[in-house]
C-alpha cells in the first residue's frame, strides 16, 4: 500500500496565511476580470475570421469553376490549361490544379505536375480522398488555405460523360491569407499575449502593492508584540498615516505604555508589601527575642521572691512583706505567662496533624492577645462546646487563624464606642451523615463594606492605614482553613458588624 502524500507543515502554514489567500483571490479575479473577457474576444474573432475565410475561398473557388467553365463544356484542354494559368497569375492565388479521384493531375497552373500523381508530390501537397456524394473540404497548412471542391456530371456534361451525378474530377485551389488576414494573426497572438502580460503585471503589482502597504506594517506590529511577550515594555511602533494599521500601532503603544505604568506600580507596591512582609518578620523575631531575653530574669526574680516569701513565713513576720511578696510574684508570673505566649506564638513547628481541641486552641489565641484585649477595654463571650471539640488538624495553625480574626476585630474596635467580641462553637450535622463544627466568630464593629466583600480575600488587600496590614493575613487564614478541608466565610446575612464562620469536620475514628 502506497503512503499518502502529506504537505510539509511549513508549505502548509503558508496556505492559510492571509497572503495566500488574498493572492489566491487576485489571481481568480483578475482571471474572470480579464483572462474570460480576452479569450472571449479572440474565440469570437477566430469563429468570424474562420467563416469569412470560408466565404472568401469558396467565393475564389466559384470564380474559378465559372472561369473555366467555358473550357470544360467545349472540352477545350488546351483552354482550361491556359485560364488555370491566367488565375494563378492572381495575387491571392498561389495554385489551382483538377485531378482525379485517384489523385491523377489532369491540369494544374503549374505545368510539371500534370500527369503526375498528387500522393507524390510532397508533404506540401495535401491529398484528401472525396468519395461519391461529398460536397468539399477544406485544409490549412500555415498561412495557406486548401479547398479541394468535388465536380460532378452535369446535365450539361451528358455528351461526353454517360452517368449524371458521377464524380469525375476534384478542384484543388490554394489561396494564400490576405494582408489584412496576416495581420489578423498577428493581432490575435498580440491579444493573447498582452492578456497574459496584463494579468502578469497586475498580479505582481498588487502583490508588491501588498507587501510594502500591508504585509511590512503587518509584520512590524506582529514583531512588536513579540518584543511585548519578551517583557519589553519600552519598545513602540512608529508608523506613520491615518490608515487602520497606523491607527492599530497607535493603539498598540498606547497599550504598551498602560502596561508599563501598571507594572511598575504593581512591581512598587508589591516591593512595599514584602519590605512590609520583611519587617514584620524582622519585628517578630525582635519580640520573640525580647521575651526570650525577658523571661530569664523574670525566673530568677520569681524565684527569688518565691524565696523571700517562704523565709518570712517561716519567720512569722510582717505580714505586710508577705502580701507585696505575693503581689510581686503574682505580676512576674504574667510577665512569664506573656513571655511563653510570645515564644509559643513565634516559635516555627513542623506542619504535623494530630488530635486538636477547638476549644483549646481558641482559649490560647484570647491568652496571647489578652494585655492588647484588656488594654482596649473588649468584651469577649465565649460560648465553647459542651464537650470537647476535636478535629484532625494542626494546633498552630488554627491559632493563626483566630489571632488574625481577633486582630482584625481588634483594630476596628479601637475606635468603637461598643466593643464586644462573641465566639461561639457548635456542633451540626450536615445532611445527618458527616459531623462538623462551627465556629461563629462576630464583633460588635462597623462590619465590611459591601464593595469590599469579594475582596478581602485576595492576598495583598487591605484597608487598614499605612503601615499597619499587609493584606495577607484573612488570605493566609483561609489558606489554612481549606487545607484542614474546612471553609472559611463571610457571613452576608448579618448586617450587625463583621461575622466570620469557620466549618472544620470532626474528628473521627
Amino acid at each position: 500500500m502506497s503512503t499518502p502524500f502529506k504537505i510539509p507543515p511549513k508549505i502548509a502554514e503558508r496556505f492559510q496565511t492571509l497572503k495566500f489567500k488574498l493572492m489566491f483571490l487576485i489571481t481568480l479575479l483578475l482571471i474572470v476580470v480579464v483572462g474570460i473577457p480576452v479569450g472571449f474576444f479572440v474565440y469570437q474573432l477566430d469563429k468570424n475570421y474562420k467563416d469569412f475565410s470560408i466565404n472568401m475561398i469558396e467565393t475564389a473557388s466559384q470564380v474559378v469553376y465559372q472561369y473555366i467553365f467555358d473550357g470544360m463544356m467545349k472540352n477545350d484542354s488546351l483552354m482550361i490549361q491556359k485560364n488555370l494559368e491566367l488565375l494563378a497569375m492572381e495575387p491571392t492565388i498561389q495554385l489551382v490544379r483538377i485531378y482525379r479521384p485517384c489523385g491523377t493531375i489532369l491540369y494544374s497552373s503549374q505545368k510539371e505536375e500534370i500527369e503526375q500523381n498528387i500522393r507524390e508530390l510532397g508533404d506540401s501537397t495535401v491529398f484528401l480522398k472525396i468519395n461519391q456524394g461529398e460536397i468539399e473540404a477544406f485544409v490549412r497548412r500555415g498561412n495557406v488555405y486548401s479547398h479541394h471542391h468535388p465536380i460532378y456530371v452535369q446535365e450539361e456534361c451528358t455528351p461526353c460523360h454517360q452517368h449524371k451525378g458521377e464524380l469525375i474530377a476534384i478542384m484543388d485551389i490554394h489561396t494564400g491569407f490576405t494582408q489584412s488576414e496576416q495581420l489578423y494573426s498577428s493581432s490575435k497572438k498580440l491579444v493573447l499575449v498582452g492578456g497574459i502580460l496584463i494579468i502578469a503585471i497586475l498580479w505582481i503589482s498588487l502583490n508588491l502593492l501588498y507587501q510594502s502597504q500591508i504585509e511590512s506594517r503587518l509584520q512590524t506590529i506582529i514583531r512588536g508584540f513579540e518584543r511585548l511577550r519578551q517583557g519589553d515594555f519600552s519598545h513602540r511602533i512608529k508608523m506613520p498615516g491615518r490608515h487602520e494599521l497606523a491607527l492599530l500601532a497607535e493603539k498598540f503603544n498606547h497599550t504598551v505604555e498602560e502596561l508599563k505604568t501598571s507594572r511598575e506600580k504593581e512591581e512598587q507596591l508589591l516591593q512595599e508589601k514584602l519590605e512590609r512582609a520583611d519587617r514584620l518578620v524582622t519585628l517578630g523575631e525582635v519580640a520573640a527575642e525580647i521575651a526570650h531575653e525577658v523571661n530569664n530574669p523574670a525566673s530568677i526574680i520569681l524565684a527569688r521572691a518565691e524565696y523571700l516569701r517562704e523565709e518570712f513565713q517561716a519567720r512569722e513576720t510582717d505580714n505586710s512583706c508577705t502580701e507585696d511578696l505575693d503581689i510581686i510574684i503574682q505580676q512576674i508570673e504574667k510577665i512569664a505567662e506573656t513571655t511563653r505566649s510570645i515564644l509559643h506564638y513565634a516559635r516555627k513547628r513542623p506542619t504535623t496533624f494530630s488530635k486538636t481541641n477547638l476549644c483549646d486552641v481558641i482559649q490560647q489565641s484570647l491568652r496571647v492577645l489578652e494585655p492588647r484585649i484588656k488594654k482596649l477595654n473588649v468584651e469577649v463571650l465565649l460560648q465553647p462546646a459542651p464537650q470537647p471539640a476535636i478535629v484532625w488538624g494542626n494546633f498552630n495553625q488554627l491559632e493563626q487563624v483566630f489571632c488574625n480574626l481577633l486582630n482584625n476585630s481588634l483594630d476596628v474596635l479601637e475606635k468603637h464606642s461598643r466593643k464586644q467580641i462573641s465566639l461561639n462553637c457548635q456542633e451540626v450535622l450536615e445532611d445527618h451523615r458527616v459531623k462538623k463544627y462551627r465556629i461563629v466568630f462576630r464583633d460588635s464593629g462597623p462590619g465590611v463594606p459591601p464593595e469590599y466583600r469579594d475582596k478581602i480575600f485576595t492576598p495583598f488587600f487591605t484597608t487598614k492605614a499605612e503601615g499597619k496590614g499587609t493584606g495577607l493575613g484573612l488570605f493566609i487564614a483561609k489558606k489554612i482553613i481549606t487545607n484542614h478541608k474546612g471553609n472559611l466565610y463571610l457571613d452576608t446575612t448579618n448586617n450587625k458588624g463583621a461575622t466570620f464562620i469557620i466549618e472544620l469536620e470532626a474528628f473521627h475514628d
